[in-house]
This record gives structure tokens, C-alpha cells and sequence, in this order.
């Protein structure tokens, strides 16, 4: 289900012409700030897009995954991304209602199922909540990166040419480094907003403060 504003949208035939006229979004939500066409795929999870946030809520099994040999993966999250044209920086507030290991919700930028990354926010196997990466080209590098105190954090992506850098702040102001890599495709390059809840039932993820400049 996908939720626009006050409007829910079931209807697959509907879906399609939703994504067809995602200008339309933009349109109607400008505070959101991406100056492009979103693209919804919800893998049967529920999506709502309002005037200044957007909320994911994952059904169980939904992830997007590759081990560290290729030889398993999983790319059915629920996600809403855009296609930009140019170098850019895009970051967002993640606000996250942790209840079970890996839950998560991520900034991520995405080729194909093959090559992508992932900057995410997650309930660690520990218990902890802590960030992490996956960079992938066909086989996963997944890094843990730092534990957070709370269920909110804000995450960066910044691209220069075919080069990423993936940052985090605790209050949207001062930032720190993760890590950078190189992400060449003959394909456009998506960026956006994905949830995942590998073993819950359901994880709620808020994506709010969204800024994108190119």
C-alpha cells in the first residue's frame, strides 16, 4: 500500500500510474526538496510520502543484502529513490522504531541488484543501535561503524563524479566521515530512501529534514 498525502493507493494499475506521473509528487510536495521524479517500490510494504517526510514501514523478510562471497542476497526492501543528473550532497533525519536485530533504515544509492550502497541505520545483532555500510559489486563489504545512544541519527551522501562519501551527525550540523568508494555503472544511478525488517514483523522508518543539492 502506498500512501500520498491523504490519498492511499492499493491498485496495482494505479502504481504504475503513480510512478509514470511521479512529477507529480514533487509537485505537490515540494518541501521534500528533490527536484526529480520519486519512484515508489513498495514490495508489498506500506509507504506513505507527505509534504516534508517520508515513512517506510518494512515487512518481515524485506532486506537488501549480499554476503561478502556473492553466493546470497536479498534486494525486496520497500524504497523510494530518485534518478540525479549531477554530483550532489542528500542527507536526511532517520528516526527509526527499533525491535528486533537488523532492523534498519538507510540512505542508498543503487545501479542494479549487483552494485550498490548502502549508508544504514540499525539494530545491531547485540541489541545495540549503530551505523553501517554495505558497499557492493557483486560480493558485499559490509563495515560497523559507530554505536548510537537513540533511535534517530542523520545520514549524508555526498558524489563526485563516480566517487561516494557516506558521513553521519548526531544533530544535522557537524559531520563526521565514514567511508568513500567508487560506484561506476553504464546504468543511471538511483538514490533514495529504503527499509528493511529481515525478522520483524514490521519496522516503521521516518526519513524527515531531507536536503539535496546538486
Amino acid at each position: 500500500m502506498i500512501k500520498i498525502g491523504s490519498k492511499f493507493i492499493t491498485s496495482t494499475l494505479f502504481f504504475l500510474s503513480l510512478v509514470a506521473n511521479s512529477k507529480e509528487i514533487v509537485k505537490n510536495y515540494k518541501d521534500l526538496g528533490i527536484p526529480y521524479q520519486l519512484v515508489v517500490e513498495s514490495y508489498e510494504s506500506d509507504i506513505i510520502v507527505s509534504e516534508d517526510k517520508i515513512t517506510i514501514l518494512a515487512n518481515k523478510g524485506t532486506d537488501l543484502y549480499t554476503n561478502s562471497d556473492g553466493s546470497s542476497s536479498t534486494d525486496n526492501a520497500p524504497r523510494v529513490f530518485f534518478e540525479p543528473k549531477s554530483d550532489f550532497t542528500f542527507s536526511a533525519k532517520v528516526t527509526a522504531d527499533f525491535t528486533t536485530s537488523y532492523d534498519g533504515g538507510a540512505l542508498f544509492i543503487y545501479a542494479d541488484t549487483d552494485k550498490w550502497g548502502k549508508l544504514l541505520f540499525e539494530r545491531f545483532k547485540t541489541g545495540d543501535n549503530g551505523i553501517a555500510s554495505t558497499v557492493t559489486h557483486l560480493t558485499g563489504d559490509d563495515a560497523y561503524h559507530y554505536l548510537i545512544e537513540n533511535n534517530e541519527i542523520y545520514l549524508k551522501i555526498v558524489r563526485k563524479n563516480n566517487a561516494f562519501t557516506f558521513l553521519y551527525s548526531k544533530d544535522g550540523e557537524l559531520w563526521s566521515y565514514l567511508r568513500s568508494f567508487s560506484l561506476v555503472s553504464p546504468k543511471a544511478v538511483k538514490v533514495g530512501f529504503i527499509a528493511q525488517s529481515p525478522i520483524s514483523q514490521t519496522h516503521k522508518v521516518v526519513y524527515s529534514n531531507i536536503l539535496f543539492e546538486e
